[in-house]
């Protein structure tokens, strides 16, 4: 299990569940899987695994 969100313990495989629940960018995945809300530094991260879901 690979940490992406080190601020909030959050997987990519927990980022990668929020974008098939139809979070189509970063602040969805903010506000599904609370991913990317804190200091932002994985936010880049997380706009790749949304490109990837697509």
């Amino acid at each position: 299990m690979t940490i992406v969100c080190n601020c909030n313990q959050i997987t990519g495989q927990a980022i990668r569940e929020a974008v098939r629940n139809r979070a189509k960018n970063v602040e969805a995945v903010g506000e599904k899987a609370d991913a990317g809300t804190v200091c932002g530094m994985c936010q880049e991260r997380i706009q790749e695994i949304i490109n990837e879901e697509k």
